[in-house]
């Protein structure tokens, strides 16, 4: 039918030009960031020349018997779709991913292991959403385990327009792990738990009885499609993640403030900066660590939200805390939070030798850190030590109390010598490390003497934000933000002062 009202014709022709853009870009969005893809073709007529390589099947099978697992770790040419995906393919997103999983999955196992499951459950995340937190798919589910509302409603996580508690980390795995251990318990079979992860209790329990069989394997053309490939996508993620440097992927790491990190719940209300400016952290890093807040500060609540901070400035963070009001904050065990050097100003580093081949989770645990921070810390490209090699570990330096105008001491380049490549296997014992460049004290600078005294704090009104908001994040009142831009109407764009530095 046409319109014959021109002011309609016009209306009807502006509205859907400006709003293609918007949906293109929601969509590409949507698709990158979230949902199982369908597996790349393997064709060998496929692979662009210059392309990272692939496994053969020889090597598939022999890497993939080197890995425990949940679920049996089948070579299947979806599998090889999926390693084709992130080495070929995605391989930008693939780094990305790398990358965050020295944020994620410390806290993904640490979570596992108090529900009692499977550490490797972590690699679900990389399926769900390649392990970005504010992951949306096309049907709305959301965050690093991408929950819909309804499930994510039913184990405890909360929409507002404050919070998403779906893409909260610590919230949405320690209900992901609650979730995953429900439905091990409804199948008693870890292949089937993750495909009624996937799609749900009902499909997964009509495929069993039209099969007449509880095995994965023998049901698969009785599931939706997308479900069929769910575990073959698991297993190509926890390949991925064991043999990236096989095929020449160089994950884009990220700073070490946002790989060690700590949790603590916290009930009073505060803004990003103010988390800032108390532990002397950069503003960008709260952000990026606590993707749960939607408008950059923590509301306050009676059931408390987790804040997650680099673990060095937690004794600063807990001193701001007990600062606020009669709730007594604490850490769990103040001797951890103890400085035994100073480093670079952040971390330091010490070494052990190894005297015997060992399993890099083995070697981890003993000296108490991840397994995954260990390879990344010393350029390690397979999951066991060899003999004779100098690991390299990082330790925070804990900030108890920051002190603004605090000028951090420079970097010291005393990276480990990397390991040779025929040096045998050992177990690691702790050796006195070596010498240290000595580091300068922190430089204090007199507030009084600070060379933005008389400046302002300034803040570019955004899109939907009202002047509650607006103070909320800085700590400070709409009554002040109002008298002190002799403000009468909020308009988006406008630059506000805030407060006088």
């Amino acid at each position: 039918m046409q319109l014959r009202n021109p002011v309609l014709r016009w209306l009807t022709l502006f509205l859907t030009v400006s709003c293609l853009p918007l949906y293109a870009q929601t969509t590409v969005d949507v698709i990158q960031d979230a949902g199982l893809e369908e597996p790349a073709d393997i064709s060998e007529s496929l692979v662009a020349k210059g392309a990272l390589p692939l496994p053969t099947e020889a090597e598939l099978r022999e890497r993939l018997s080197y890995l425990s697992s949940c679920v049996e770790l089948k070579s299947h040419p979806v599998v090889k779709g999926y390693i084709r995906t992130y080495v070929q393919v995605k391989t930008e997103k693939t780094r990305t991913m790398l990358g965050k999983r020295l944020t994620y999955f410390p806290l993904f196992e640490q979570k596992l292991k108090e529900y009692g499951l499977p550490a490797d459950l972590k690699y679900l995340a990389v399926v769900e959403s390649a392990l970005n937190p504010h992951a949306v798919s096309r049907v709305g589910a959301t965050g690093l385990w991408q929950f819909m509302p309804a499930t994510g409603a039913q184990y405890g996580l909360h929409t507002s327009s404050v919070v998403e508690d779906r893409s909260d980390p610590v919230k949405s795995t320690d209900a992901a792990a609650r979730h995953l251990r429900d439905l091990y318990n409804l199948y008693n079979d870890w292949a089937l738990a993750l495909a009624a992860y996937n799609s749900g209790q009902g499909r997964v329990n009509a495929a069993i009885k039209r099969a007449h069989s509880r095995n994965f394997w023998s049901i698969l053309n009785y599931l939706p499609q997308e479900t069929r490939n769910y575990v073959p996508a698991f297993i190509a993620a926890t390949y991925i993640c064991n043999y990236y440097t096989s095929h020449g992927l160089v994950p884009y790491e990220p700073d070490y403030d946002e790989q060690l990190t700590n949790y603590i719940k916290v009930y009073e209300g505060m803004s990003f900066r103010d988390i800032a400016d108390a532990t002397g952290i950069d503003y960008q890093t709260v952000k990026t660590l606590n993707p749960g807040f939607r408008r950059d500060y923590v509301p306050p609540t009676a059931a408390g939200h987790y804040v997650i901070l680099p673990e060095r400035v937690m004794p600063a963070f807990v001193r701001y805390l007990n600062s606020l009001g009669s709730r007594a904050y604490s850490l769990e065990s103040k001797d951890n939070y103890v400085n035994s050097d100073l480093g670079d100003g952040r971390y330091w580093q010490r070494f052990i030798n190894v005297q015997q081949p060992d399993h890099i989770e083995t070697v981890a645990q003993k000296v108490g850190c991840n397994a995954d921070h260990l390879k990344a810390w010393n350029n390690l490209n397979s999951n066991y030590v060899y003999n004779g090699q100098s690991l390299k570990i990082l330790h925070p330096v804990y900030v108890q109390k920051h002190t603004p105008g605090r000028v951090e001491a420079p970097v010291q380049n005393t990276s480990a010598a990397k390991p040779k490549k025929n040096e045998a296997t050992t177990r690691p014992t702790t050796t006195t490390p070596p010498e240290r460049t000595t580091v300068p004290p922190p430089i204090i600078v007199s507030l009084e003497d600070s060379p933005r005294k008389g400046e302002f704090q300034y803040h570019t009104v955004q899109r939907n934000e009202s002047l509650e908001d607006i103070a909320r994040q800085y700590a400070t009142s709409a009554a002040s933000i109002k008298k002190l831009n002799d403000l009468e109407t909020l308009k988006v764009g406008m630059r506000l002062k805030i407060r006088e530095y």
